[in-house]
């Protein structure tokens, strides 16, 4: 073997090994995108929650578990999504009765673990929530609130409420 035959078969090894590389990352690096899902289940214990007359746990409704969740409105970009929550999110709006689903991200250490659409209003943007938080109704179907009570604040911050109700998109 020549000089250029050397050549040749390094050539092909390195391009061989880039090949290999790419494929790497593509099958075992890069992250695979969080899809939305509907969660009857969920939605069903949501509206129940919103009926009682006093804030209910919101993990108490999940079976799942989760440290933090953040609610975006419907209308917010994809892109928008995994930027706020720090994973790479896909949310394919499915058909609602309603004027268009909220997008409720569940993580847990710091990982999204699920993507639930929910029907409830939400503001524009993201609220960020621990799990601490509880629901409760508003003065219209489907408007939640989202509450934190003293206890379940960081560093002893005093109690904080935050409506859930928006015109929409």
């Amino acid at each position: 073997m020549g000089m250029r035959g050397v050549r040749k078969l390094w050539l092909v090894a390195v391009a061989a090994l880039a090949l290999a590389l790419v494929v790497a990352w593509y099958l075992f690096i890069r992250e695979t995108p969080l899809s939305s899902t509907t969660d009857k289940a969920l939605q069903a214990k949501l509206d129940a929650a919103v009926r009682t007359p006093e804030a209910v746990p919101l993990s108490g409704l999940t079976g799942f578990d989760w440290d933090r969740v953040q609610v975006f409105a419907y209308g917010t970009d994809s892109d928008d999504i995994s930027d706020a929550v720090g994973d790479p999110v896909d949310w394919s709006v499915s058909a609602t009765s309603y004027e268009g689903p909220s997008l409720w991200v569940f993580s847990e250490n710091g990982e999204a673990v699920r993507a639930v659409q929910l029907d409830a209003n939400v503001p524009q943007g993201g609220s960020s929530w621990p799990r601490g938080v509880k629901v409760s109704g508003g003065p219209d179907t489907n408007v939640v609130t989202l509450e934190l009570s003293a206890r379940a604040s960081a560093g002893g911050v005093f109690p904080r409420t935050k409506g859930l109700a928006s015109a929409g998109p």
